[in-house]
């Protein structure tokens, strides 16, 4: 029952950026939250940083761009 609900969620054009470059992938909400919480990347949505846990489908939906970014590290 899952699989049928997971195929039925919305998917975004987001775009990946890591130290080989960038990748556009197509991803549900969910998926872009877990990538985050797994790599530690920030969520851009229209070049404004989104917190994962308030990340929702209507900003999704009007968004232009969504990047995962890696997060930068300050100092040394």
């Amino acid at each position: 029952m899952q699989n049928q609900e997971e195929n039925n969620m919305p998917t975004y054009t987001v775009t990946v950026a890591d130290n080989t470059g960038d990748t556009q992938v197509q991803m549900t909400r969910p998926e872009i939250v877990a990538t985050a919480a797994d790599t530690k990347a920030w969520i851009f949505v229209d070049d404004r940083l989104v917190d994962a846990s308030t990340l929702n489908d209507n900003q999704l939906n009007a968004a232009d761009a969504i990047r995962l970014m890696p997060g930068l590290v300050g100092g040394q």
